[in-house]
């Protein structure tokens, strides 16, 4: 499982776009980078521990996703779309490689 999680780190490398196109949004691929931390997770209840992680990036997914699309509805403006979509993703990868790190470090499971 751990080798699968080490081989997101690997799309940091589209993050170098950002040279060639001058798009702020293929930044957000550097938020790809701290899965190559992943590869050295303890093994023991790791399932466990990326379960709960996916459940906080899930809760991020929802919560953020609804107040975005009630913020567009609100406001009507449809150019929030991409930056939104970006946000989203980027966010809940995240979120849910802080949580794994912190339930494999510091949290563990009682």
């Amino acid at each position: 499982m751990k080798n699968i999680l080490w081989y997101l780190g690997f799309l940091s490398v589209v993050s170098l776009l950002y040279f060639v196109e001058g798009n702020t949004s293929f930044l957000w691929f550097l938020c790809f980078i701290p899965y190559f931390g992943t590869y050295n997770a303890k093994d023991e209840r790791i399932e466990i521990n990326i379960g709960k992680a996916t459940r906080n990036a899930f809760a991020y997914t929802i919560f953020f996703g609804v107040g975005t699309i009630i913020y567009i509805y609100l406001t009507s403006n449809t150019e929030l779309f991409a930056p939104a979509f970006v946000a989203l993703f980027g966010g809940s990868l995240i979120v849910c490689l802080v949580s794994l790190f912190y339930y494999d470090k510091i949290g563990g499971v009682k």
